[in-house]
């Protein structure tokens, strides 16, 4: 079982630790993990020309290739961002662009076959407090966004884990979500 791990965070915080966390969940179940930090990487944002859409392949000279030809080898894919006000931070944002014309291409279509089914996770947080969070959509919106970008792909998701601001600290990945990210990181690689 092949999973990539994508941290989309510009911070260490409680994103890349719930992503580190399922990561973790994932190998100590069998999984081979393979970990991205778009951080690391350059992914610019798409230019909307649409050539990916006729032949799969990006006119932009990044790092995205390599980023797709990883989620496209895997089995599963765990996905972790920021949510900015109900929408997706910078660097995913770019990611869900540019990877909705790699797996929209016609060749992309048929490379995932009708039977080959794949699993992701969505990891996000939010600096509002909880039920703010949920009515607002700053924890869903990312979620949603991305779960239609995967579904191109072929990829189910499975579950996501939202890490909301509590009312008296701060923003800090609590037990149950780091119990809720190492669950389904086992249920990612298979193993419940």
């Amino acid at each position: 079982m092949r999973i990539v791990a994508i941290d989309a965070s510009r911070r260490k915080g409680v994103v890349s630790a719930s992503v580190e966390q399922a990561a973790r969940a994932a190998e100590a179940a069998g999984a081979d993990v393979q970990r991205l930090r778009l951080t690391d990487l350059e992914i610019r944002t798409c230019t909307g020309c649409g050539i990916c859409r006729g032949n799969g392949v990006c006119k932009i000279s990044d790092d995205l290739p390599a980023v797709a030809a990883a989620v496209e080898r895997a089995d599963g894919v765990i996905v972790g961002t920021p949510g900015l006000k109900g929408r997706d931070a910078a660097p995913t944002q770019a990611l869900v662009e540019r990877l909705a014309g790699y797996f929209g291409s016609d060749e992309a279509k048929a490379a995932a076959g009708p039977d080959k089914v794949r699993r992701a996770i969505i990891i996000t947080a939010c600096k509002s407090p909880e039920p703010i969070a949920t009515f607002f959509s700053q924890a869903t919106g990312p979620i949603r966004a991305l779960r239609q970008a995967l579904g191109l792909g072929g990829f189910k998701t499975i579950g996501s884990v939202a890490v909301a601001k509590d009312w008296f600290g701060g923003l800090r990945i609590g037990r149950t979500e780091r119990d809720s990210a190492a669950c389904l990181g086992r249920v990612l690689a298979g193993k419940i």
